[in-house]
C-alpha cells in the first residue's frame, strides 16, 4: 500500500510555520557569555586552600573575599575577613560591627603594625596577598567582579598580652560597677532618688559589655551586679514617674498619617512632663528596658455631616502604661475628643487638637494619681 505523504506547510498553520522559520537564525546565533580570568599570579599560592599551622611564635590567618566591585574594595573586604577572625580569636567579634572591622582593616593594608578597636590588635603583619579578576562578556555588556585573599600572621605573645588586658578590664569594671551600685543603694536609702537613679544608670553602663576573658567568680558578680541595677532602677523610675514615650499611632501610615503622629508624640511627651512625669531618651536608660512605656494609638472612628458646612469627627485615643518586664498594665484608658468644622478635613483637625490639648492631659493627670497611689513609697 502507497502511503501519500504531504508537505508539512499544509498541515500546519502559516502563523505558527513563520514562527518555527523565525527561531532557526536566532538558535544558530545563540553564543554563550564569554568568561575570562585575571590572576595576579599563574597559579594560585598554596596557602589560598591550606591556611599554614601556627608555629611557636605566629599565629595566621586567610582573609578572603569575593564578588567585589573593585579590587580596592576586595581587598579591603580581604582585610576586614582577617581582622574579624582574629578578633574572634581574641573573643570580642560580638563588640564589633563588620564596618568598623572594614575601616580598620585599612590599617592593615598599608602595613601598619597596630589595630585598635576594642580589641586591640598589635603585631599584626600582612605577608601574602592574591587577586582575581573576573570579566563576563555577553554581546555589549561586559560585567567584572574581583576576589581577593590575604595571608597574615599574629604573633601569640600579642594575643597572650591582649587576653589578659581583656581579664584585668573585666575585673576593673567589676568593681567599678560593685561600687556604683553600693552607692546608688545608699543613695535610695537616704530618700535621695534622683542621685541613686543616676549611679544605678551608670552602674548599667558599666554592665552593659560582656566581662571578656573575665575570670569565673568576676563574671557571675557582673551578671549578679547588672541584675541587682536593673531591678533597683526599674522600683526608682516608678516613684520617679521615669518613662519611656512610645511613637504615637496616629490613622494611617502615610505621609499625613506620620507627620499627625510625630505631632501628637510631641504633644503626649510635653503633657507628661507638665504633669510630673520624666520621659527619657538617654540610650543607655532605653537598651536597659527599665522604663514604663507610654503608649497611644488614635483613630478616627466617624465622621459626618451635621448640617449643610457643618461636619463632625469623632477620634478615639487608646493610651497605656504597661510594665517592661512582662508587658502587663500598670494603668490604661480609652479617651473620645469631639470635633466640628466647616468640613470633613477641619473637623478632624479640631478634634485632634482636642486630642493634644485636652485628652493627651487628661490622661497624663489620671496616671500621675494612679502612680502616686501605688508607687509614690516603693513596691
Amino acid at each position: 500500500m502507497r502511503i501519500r505523504r504531504e508537505k508539512l506547510s499544509s498541515r500546519l498553520p502559516a502563523a505558527l510555520l513563520l514562527l518555527f522559520v523565525n527561531l532557526i537564525p536566532a538558535a544558530a546565533g545563540a553564543a554563550h557569555p564569554k568568561v575570562s580570568v585575571e590572576r595576579s599570579r599563574s597559579e594560585p599560592p598554596r596557602w589560598i586552600s591550606r591556611v599554614p599551622e601556627a608555629d611557636e611564635n605566629f599565629l595566621y590567618f586567610v582573609g578572603r573575599a569575593s564578588g567585589a566591585k573593585s579590587l580596592e574594595d576586595a581587598e579591603s573586604d580581604a582585610a576586614a575577613n582577617a581582622l574579624s577572625q582574629i578578633v574572634t580569636t581574641i573573643g570580642v567579634q560580638a563588640t564589633l560591627s563588620y564596618d568598623r572591622l572594614r575601616r580598620e582593616a585599612g590599617l592593615l593594608l598599608q602595613d601598619r603594625l597596630t589595630v585598635l578597636g576594642e580589641a586591640q590588635v598589635t603585631g599584626l603583619k600582612r605577608l601574602e596577598s592574591y587577586y582575581e579578576k573576573q570579566t563576563v562578556s555577553d554581546g555589549e555588556t561586559v560585567v567584572s567582579s574581583y576576589s581577593s585573599s590575604l595571608l597574615v600572621r599574629y604573633p601569640r605573645q600579642s594575643l597572650e598580652r591582649e587576653v589578659s588586658r581583656l581579664e584585668q578590664e573585666a575585673a576593673g569594671r567589676v568593681q567599678q560597677a560593685d561600687e556604683r551600685l553600693a552607692e546608688a543603694l545608699s543613695l535610695e536609702k537616704a530618700d535621695d532618688l534622683e542621685n541613686s537613679f543616676a549611679s544605678l544608670i551608670q552602674t548599667l553602663a558599666l554592665t552593659a559589655k560582656p566581662a571578656i576573658h573575665a575570670k569565673a567568680d568576676a563574671a557571675r558578680n557582673l551578671e549578679l551586679c547588672r541584675n541587682r541595677a536593673l531591678e533597683a532602677a526599674r522600683r526608682l523610675s516608678l516613684r520617679l514617674r521615669k518613662v519611656a514615650v512610645e511613637p504615637v499611632e496616629a490613622g494611617d501610615s502615610a505621609s499625613a498619617g506620620r507627620e499627625r503622629g510625630k505631632l501628637l508624640t510631641e504633644s503626649l511627651e510635653q503633657t507628661l512632663l507638665s504633669q510630673g512625669f520624666h520621659p527619657e531618651k538617654g540610650e543607655t536608660v532605653l537598651a536597659a528596658n527599665i522604663l514604663p512605656r507610654v503608649s497611644a494609638v488614635c483613630r478616627e472612628e466617624g465622621a459626618s455631616g451635621l448640617e449643610a458646612g457643618f461636619c463632625f469627627s469623632r477620634w478615639t485615643a487608646a493610651c497605656r502604661i504597661t510594665d517592661p518586664r512582662d508587658d502587663s498594665l500598670l494603668f490604661a484608658g480609652v479617651y473620645t475628643a469631639k470635633g466640628f468644622g466647616l468640613d470633613p478635613e477641619r473637623a478632624g483637625q479640631d478634634a485632634v487638637r482636642k486630642l493634644r490639648v485636652e485628652i493627651f492631659n487628661k490622661f497624663a493627670k489620671d496616671a500621675r494619681d494612679k502612680f502616686d497611689l501605688s508607687f509614690a513609697a516603693g513596691e
